[in-house]
């Protein structure tokens, strides 16, 4: 296993309580339920609503949540179907201007998360067969299940993050 989601962010997370050593089986069903869970925590909300010490509003954490299994599914689709294992890197925040993630609705966000959430899901099907192994410029070589504990900390995390914005 990486280091890397561990070393950043503790564990378990310091924040939202992430464990690190969820196996890979275990973390792909949270995945898989990952558009319940955001519609149930969201349900009421505007999609606007931001604690002053968060970067972005709840509608923004889904936006971002969208993007980044986007992202990580081109990524590990690209090293299924053959191609090198080099990954390239993203600003999370220069990609959240581009998009204007204050501008998309909440129940557009909630759409392309659950799209995100069954495209991502293929795709770590897909890579199960193929002994996936990537190497990130920040993060370095990351297999399979280092993929899916990071991509499923993120989404946990920022899931946390909006329920705790929601409760205030």
């Amino acid at each position: 296993m990486s280091r890397w989601g561990p070393a950043t962010y503790g564990d378990p997370c310091r924040e939202c309580g992430f464990d690190w050593s969820v196996s890979l089986d275990r973390a792909v069903q949270l995945m898989s339920g990952l558009t319940a869970a955001y519609g149930e925590v969201l349900a009421g909300a505007t999609g606007s609503e931001q604690l002053p010490e968060l970067a972005w509003s709840v509608g923004a954490y889904v936006c971002h949540v969208a993007d980044n299994l986007r992202i990580w599914t081109e990524r590990l689709m690209g090293v299924a179907l053959g191609a090198g294992p080099e990954v390239g890197g993203y600003d999370e925040n220069e990609l959240a201007r581009a998009r204007r993630y204050d501008l998309i609705p909440l129940e557009a966000s909630l759409w392309s998360l659950r799209l995100s959430v069954a495209q991502w899901v293929t795709a770590v099907e897909a890579s199960n067969h193929h002994g996936t192994v990537m190497i990130h410029p920040q993060r370095g070589e990351l297999d399979l299940s280092d993929v899916v504990r990071s991509n499923a900390h993120d989404a946990q995390h920022h899931l946390s993050d909006i329920e705790r914005t929601l409760r205030s």
